[in-house]
């Protein structure tokens, strides 16, 4: 058998006996045995050691490792096959591969590859390398991305990028998966850009800010901008929106009576002007104010937030009051005649 086994130098003639063959085949079934009986005492105790948790994967696809399934629930939901406690001492998932209603967050990293149907040990809390879809070099958050078996990266969630390989596409990462989520900077606005086709809404142009510390600088204590930190950086697509504004747009379903601005808020009477008595209106003035809302000025440092919008993109988004502006409305004749 020592003879079977021997190493082979460069050049020799490579001859595998039978029972070479067979020792090779025994070594691997050897370690198969060995993986299933790790996943067995993986169940016995919960599964929770290091982070690491068995899962099947149901994807209907093989797994490669270092790629992603979405969360489908517990392999035994309690009281199915059994006990209760079947649910408590076989901690086990079933992976699927990520949908439009798959939940940010709730996904596991494979360890090995696994093929479809089978059992494999995945990653589900802690330090772990990763196969990442990087969009952009200065997004610092990972997820999951319906239809995707690698992370994405974005500007938030819930799996914080460590260290990843230079450049956009598909990439080597180390990612932090659990780490409570850190997806909000201060930011200064650009001049606002009306959204067309809607009334009291536009996106922000804006650039990370941080405080001034150097006593010695004319801005100490102000919000500056950060040298190479986050930013709008010219692309429309990634203007921010005030979440203040976003429902002022609405148009009431019955018309509005009267003299209307935003959100239908009603026309205020100016102190002074003469009423005129007559109709149905009433004592009306000649001339009212109208509040008009106004975008928030360039300049303003905001608390930005990265969210992900229905479709699993990245949006910026703050969150502050608009200034009104009122304006002198010259009141109808027929309001008060």
């Amino acid at each position: 058998m020592g003879d079977d086994l021997r190493k082979v130098r460069p050049g020799d003639p490579l001859r595998v006996p039978a029972r070479t063959y067979n020792a090779f085949v025994d070594a691997a079934l050897d370690l198969k045995r060995r993986q299933q009986d790790r996943f067995s005492g993986d169940l016995r105790d919960g599964g929770r050691q290091h982070g690491v948790i068995p899962v099947r994967n149901d994807s209907g696809a093989d797994l490669e490792r270092y790629h992603v399934l979405a969360i489908d629930g517990p392999l035994f939901p309690p009281g199915d096959e059994g006990p209760e406690k079947t649910f408590q001492n076989r901690m086990a998932l079933k992976g699927i591969e990520p949908d439009e209603e798959t939940v940010p967050g709730r996904f596991v990293v494979a360890r090995e590859p696994i093929i479809a149907g089978e059992m494999g040990p995945c990653v589900i809390h802690g330090v772990t390398p990763v196969r990442l879809y990087v969009e952009e070099e200065e997004h610092a958050f990972a997820d999951i991305k319906a239809g995707e078996h690698v992370l994405v990266s974005g500007g938030s969630g819930g799996t914080a990028i460590l260290w990843k390989e230079d450049g956009v596409g598909e990439k080597w990462a180390i990612v932090d998966i659990g780490r409570p989520r850190s997806d909000k900077i201060v930011a200064i606005l650009g001049e606002a850009t009306e959204i067309q086709g809607e009334r009291f809404r536009w996106r922000y142009p804006w650039s990370e800010a941080a405080i001034d510390g150097d006593p010695e600088s004319e801005t100490f204590g102000r919000y500056i901008q950060v040298e190479n930190g986050l930013s709008s950086d010219g692309d429309p697509d990634k203007y921010a929106i005030n979440r203040f504004e976003s429902h002022h747009s609405d148009v009431p379903d019955e018309e509005p009576e009267g003299i209307d601005g935003f959100g239908a808020l009603k026309s205020l009477f100016i102190p002074g002007q003469l009423q005129n008595p007559g109709g149905d209106q009433g004592y009306c003035p000649r001339k009212a104010a109208i509040p008009i809302l106004r975008p928030i000025l360039k300049g303003v440092a905001v608390q930005m937030t990265a969210e992900r919008d229905t479709r699993g993109g990245t949006v910026w988004c703050f969150q502050a009051l608009n200034g009104i502006e009122l304006v002198e409305f010259d009141v109808p004749v027929w309001l008060y005649v």
